[in-house]
């Protein structure tokens, strides 16, 4: 392109240059029109000067051009990239796909995984929540639920009243020459084992009478009182007391009668002390051979395991 530029400038010079003699060819011609005679000599002289003129600049045009050839080229230095915006992106998603791909599968790996590790933990703890549940719905189902009998002051009462309240349940009868009376005592003791601590959890201890023939509410109240203030009596019909013997499993049975006297007469039944939680369900249970000691221990320990799964599941709850 620099080579043409100069041709052509080379060109226009000369044209200029020729243009100026004509110019003054024609003004000379003009000028001597008086002298016919030189004309055609004048004119061959401006025709020679021409020639002349026209061979030098041939000559500078030849030699300017002998020197561009002589100079070299340039070299590019243009970015084969420079404007080509369609590779330039292609390369850059190239990168990107490429850190994206191993990069991705390990984060998917990554947060699969602990995905995974947390669904199968989170399953096996309600699993295990579950079972356990299970078996204790299926002794819960076995023994204890709702009751209601007639307390000391004459007036319905049972599960529902009772209900937020931990309970040591004792079936018996006031005319128990022996068994009962040691347990009811053992009863009462346990409860002042656990009351006697500090930010101990009351404990409410229950009577209730397997013999509605003859424990009237009077007298299931004069025999709670003779053990302690905190003891709680009941008794009912025949058909209320074995509707709750029934609903806790305790056997009872009355023995023969004395000729000599109709309400003279034992009753068998099952020794067993039973603890119901706050609520209303049957909790553990504790027979003649553990002391007050013993059973107050394993009480307190059955509390705080019910407080902590209490605590746990309104934490699930948020």
């Amino acid at each position: 392109m620099l080579r043409t530029v100069q041709l052509a400038y080379s060109s226009a010079s000369l044209c200029k240059n020729t243009k100026s003699l004509w110019s003054i060819t024609s003004a000379a011609r003009f000028s001597d029109k008086k002298k016919g005679d030189d004309l055609e000599t004048d004119l061959q002289k401006d025709l020679k000067k021409l020639n002349e003129i026209l061979k030098t600049g041939i000559k500078e045009t030849e030699s300017i051009t002998e020197k561009l050839k002589e100079v070299p080229k340039p070299q590019e230095s243009v970015d084969k990239n420079f404007m080509n915006f369609r590779k330039q992106a292609e390369q850059e998603a190239f990168k990107r796909s490429s850190i994206f791909n191993w990069k991705t599968v390990l984060a998917t790996f990554a947060i699969g995984g602990s995905c995974l590790a947390a669904l199968f933990y989170i399953k096996k703890i309600r699993m295990d929540e579950r079972e356990k549940h299970r078996k204790q719905t299926a002794g819960k189902a076995r023994i204890g639920g709702e009751w209601e009998l007639v307390n000391t002051d004459g007036k319905l009462e049972g599960s529902e009243q009772l209900r937020g309240n931990w309970l040591l349940m004792y079936f018996g009868f006031t005319n128990c020459p022996d068994i009962c009376p040691d347990e009811i005592e053992k009863m009462v003791k346990v409860v002042e084992i656990i009351e006697s601590k500090k930010d101990a959890t009351p404990i409410v201890p229950v009577f209730i009478s397997v013999d509605p023939e003859r424990d009237s509410v009077a007298r299931v109240k004069e025999y709670c009182s003779e053990f302690s203030e905190k003891l709680r009596g009941f008794t009912g019909s025949t058909e209320q007391v074995n509707k709750v013997a029934k609903t806790f499993r305790v056997y009872h049975s009355q023995g023969p009668r004395t000729n000599k006297q109709e309400d003279d007469y034992i009753v068998d039944h099952t020794v067993i002390m039973y603890l119901i939680d706050p609520d209303g369900q049957f909790h553990d249970y504790y027979g003649q051979n553990r002391k007050a000691e013993e059973i107050a221990n394993v009480i307190e320990m059955k509390v705080l395991k019910y407080q902590a799964q209490n605590r746990k599941s309104l934490l699930n709850l948020f």
